[in-house]
């Protein structure tokens, strides 16, 4: 993991079918998973829970959530600046999000056959493969 600073708490969302849920926000580009700054001694999951409903609707209770480990990767649209990203998965019953709170869009896409504009480094580089593997290639 890189040393870094800001860490994120990042959600790795999949429907009963498989699909992945990505967002874009409305300062990027890119797609990425749905995500949200951990301020100094914050619990990460509290964090994105809280996240997850503010910017999308989604209301998941904590048992709902598995860790998925710890990754470094690159802030978005600034790959020059490194960050921490503390990974959860969940899987949902739902695929109706509503995006708000500067989220431009939200997709569910095949992990697989991601088509999609640009994917975050963190996204096509390890969330991505690692559902694909799990789900047996």
């Amino acid at each position: 993991m890189l040393s870094a600073s800001p860490a994120l708490a990042v959600a790795t969302l999949t429907d009963k079918d498989g699909k992945v849920l990505v967002i874009r926000r409305r300062n990027t580009g890119f797609f990425t998973q749905p995500d949200a700054l951990i301020e100094d001694g914050a619990d990460a999951l509290a964090v994105l829970r809280k996240a997850l409903w503010r910017e999308l609707g989604i209301n998941l209770a904590i048992e709902a959530f598995a860790p998925m480990g710890s990754y470094g990767s690159w802030i978005v649209g600034e790959m020059t600046q490194p960050v921490d990203a503390l990974a959860f998965a969940a899987r949902v019953v739902f695929t109706d999000v509503t995006p708000q709170d500067g989220i431009a869009e939200a997709v569910w896409i095949n992990p697989a056959a991601p088509h999609v504009g640009p994917l975050a480094p963190l996204t096509a580089d390890t969330v991505l493969p690692r559902i694909v593997d799990a789900m047996g290639g």
